[in-house]
Parts: structure tokens; sequence; C-alpha cells
């Protein structure tokens, strides 16, 4: 990467730490080494369609926002000659944590003007627009993701999926088709995940004992539990960072993954609620997007991928 090279921030103002203020302050630290031009959009599709304008053009495309920010600016650079990052600025953050950047945006952004490495990142398709970047699901995650109130993400941040998360916790099951790589299953579940990243909420909170999103596969994950007592032991080896160990858990890896459902459920892709989707259809595009990330620092499981690499 050039000394000055350009950079395009695509900022979502309704994401909950992303302030004009703070996209000043942003800007100000990211122009110690870039030439900045700075984008703010006001909803997912104009987040999607100001990076579709700089991909190609920029030579680094930052999401500044959530998730869903960062997976929307990943479909437009994916592909593309632009290099991506993100800049924190959502309830979870997922996508910070896993390229090992601090979850502070301004500490962040002075990370990104020091030493950086490139990370190459595999992404799952969903549509032309739509990639999934880190985790998407069917059920009641989607019910939880939709249920959370914006203002209360704002202060609370992965705190405010506490409340609908016990509000949710008893509906379904579902009965879904599970289809990998052209197989099927058939499965009644409360929620079904594919999972390009490796945790939930915290890096302590381990879906599986190997997921990499640089392993050129999907990993899928049908919660089962039955009764409050089925609950209780998820959340028991949720609680010890073993969750695959669940008798309630069951777990698939694929390249194509698609679920389907007998009745309509809920779906979501990288913490948005997609009303316009009944199923949920994901292709692994391996490598399609390389990541800007922190030099002398691993992201969440990019240690344990080089030992077994």
């Amino acid at each position: 990467m050039r000394a000055h090279p350009s950079l395009a921030m695509i900022a979502n103002a309704g994401a909950g730490r992303v302030r004009p203020g703070v996209i000043e302050r942003v800007a100000r630290v990211l122009a110690h080494r870039f030439a900045v031009s700075v984008e703010v959009g006001s909803s997912p599709e104009e987040v999607l369609e100001l990076a579709r304008r700089w991909a190609g053009r920029a030579e680094l495309v930052v999401a500044f926002g959530g998730d869903g920010t960062a997976s929307r600016v990943a479909a437009a650079v994916a592909g593309s000659d632009s290099f991506f990052s993100v800049l924190p600025g959502g309830s979870t953050n997922h996508v910070a944590r896993l390229l090992g950047l601090p979850t502070d945006p301004i500490r962040a952004a002075h990370v990104l003007t020091g030493p950086v490495r490139y990370r190459r990142l595999d992404v799952g398709r969903v549509s032309g627009d739509r990639v999934l970047l880190f985790l998407g699901g069917v059920g009641i995650d989607a019910e939880i993701v939709a249920d959370a109130p914006p203002g209360v993400k704002r202060f609370f941040a992965w705190r405010s999926y506490l409340v609908p998360g016990l509000r949710h916790l008893g509906d379904g099951p579902w009965s879904f088709e599970v289809e990998v790589d052209g197989e099927r299953h058939a499965v009644r579940a409360r929620t079904v995940l594919v999972a390009n990243g490796s945790f939930l909420v915290h890096p302590y909170f381990r879906l599986g004992p190997d997921i990499d999103p640089s392993d050129g596969y999907l990993d899928v994950l049908a919660l089962t539990p039955g009764s409050l007592i089925g609950w209780a032991e998820v959340f028991a080896w949720t609680a010890l960072g073993r969750l695959w160990r669940a008798r309630h858990v069951r777990r698939w890896r694929g390249q194509r993954v698609a679920i389907r459902t007998q009745e309509r459920a809920p779906v979501e892709i990288d913490g948005d609620f997609c009303r316009e989707l009944s199923t949920l259809s994901v292709t692994i595009e391996p490598a399609a997007l390389t990541a800007v990330v922190p030099a002398f620092s691993r992201g969440v499981g990019e240690e344990r991928a080089s030992r077994h690499g």
C-alpha cells in the first residue's frame, strides 16, 4: 500500500456510535496516512450504493458502523481491486473483533494508520447485492435482531439483545430442511445459524472449534432444545465456550447451504433483519475479500487457524 493511498470511509448514520463529531475525529486520524473521502449513508441501501461508487476507485474502502454496514460494504468491494476494512460503530462489532481491531473507533483508526498486513476472507454470497460476512440465521435469532430497539442498542450495545432473547426463547420450533452441498437434513429447531465467523456476541462464546473465515467453508448449526431444560444445557455449554458440544446442537459444514422451512420463518444476515427473504441460501466465495488488518495482532481464531494450517 502506498504511503498516502486513497481511502473512502462509508459511514452509516444510523449505527450506534456513528455521530458527526466522531466521523470528523476519525477522518482527521486517518488523514495522517490516507487521502480520505467521507461518505455518509442513512439507510442500508444508501450505504451499499455509496460503497459501490468507491469500489475499484479507492485503494481502501472502510465501513464505519455495525456488522450490517460491514456486510453491505463488503458486498460492494468483494471481487474488486479495493482493499476492505472496518471501524466499529455498532452494538456487537463482530467483524472488527474478527479482524483484530479495537472496539473503539478512534483507536481503530489509529491502528489503520500504523503497520498493517493483509488477510484474505471468504464471503457467503446470498444474492447479487447481499453477502454473509460473519453470521446469519433463520428462526429466533432473527426475531431477536428484529426486536432489539435501535435506541437501546446505542446505549447498551450487545446487552440490548438480552431482553428480546428471553422474550423469544419459547418461539418455534420450526420444521427446517437444511441442504448442505446437495445433502438434505430434516430438523426441528428453534434456529439454524450459518457461520462464516467463529463466535457469537463475544469471542469467548465460540460456535465451533475450527471455524475460520478463510477456510473456504460455511458452518451450519441447528439449535434444537425442546424445553427450558434443553435451553439450560445449551446455555451451560455456551458459558463454557463449547456450544457445539451440547446434545441439542447439530452441525454441518459445506460450501453451498440452503435453509428452508415448511412455515415462514424470520431471516437475518449479519445483524440485519431481512423481511424480503423467506429462505436463506448461501454459497461460499473463497478469498473474495482482502482485508487490511493490524500487523502485530491477530483476529479471533486466526492464531488457531495458523497452528492448524
